[in-house]
């Protein structure tokens, strides 16, 4: 499963800055290529940039990010860093999914932990993607799947 972070960016007044229009995901079976296009907000946007994470165990999952504009190009891909938040995090469960970008300091989830984002849910297991770019926008992307706090309670005490 390709799970591919998508980032909809739009030109501002200056040249090679950009304007964080919005974010979604997208799992499928193939990943974005540059040129891919893809309808949002009442517009179609082209694949200008694309980033492969690797995952640091064996996994048939792979983690993907991929920025659209609408003319398909992007004149600084390095414009995308914003601050020091280099962690993204990605929370699964079977009714919603949940993007954060904790701060530096905040402690990585751990197995067991609730999910802050979705509530009543747990973090049943977790899969680390890394970048192998120094021009990456994220160091780390860790892909959290929940299950109900309910449900492994129960997992748990049978």
């Amino acid at each position: 499963m390709n799970i591919t972070q998508l980032i909809f960016l739009r030109p501002r007044e200056t040249p090679s800055s950009y304007k964080d229009e919005g974010h979604s995901l997208e799992i499928g079976l193939i990943p974005l290529q540059i040129g891919d296009m893809r309808r949002w907000d009442d517009g179609v946007w082209q694949v200008a940039h694309v980033e492969t994470y690797a995952a640091s165990t064996e996994t048939s999952n792979t983690f993907h990010l991929a920025v659209l504009t609408l003319d398909g190009t992007l004149a600084n891909p390095l414009a995308l860093h914003v601050g020091n938040q280099r962690l993204l995090h990605l929370y699964f469960s079977s009714e919603d999914v949940a993007l954060t970008w904790p701060e530096p300091d905040e402690c990585l989830p751990h197995l067991g932990d609730e999910a802050p984002p979705l509530e009543g849910w747990q973090v049943e297991r977790m899969q680390k993607f890394l970048s192998d770019c120094a021009d990456a926008l994220y160091d780390l992307v860790l892909v959290c799947w929940c299950v109900p706090i309910n449900a492994a309670s129960a997992a748990t005490a049978a």
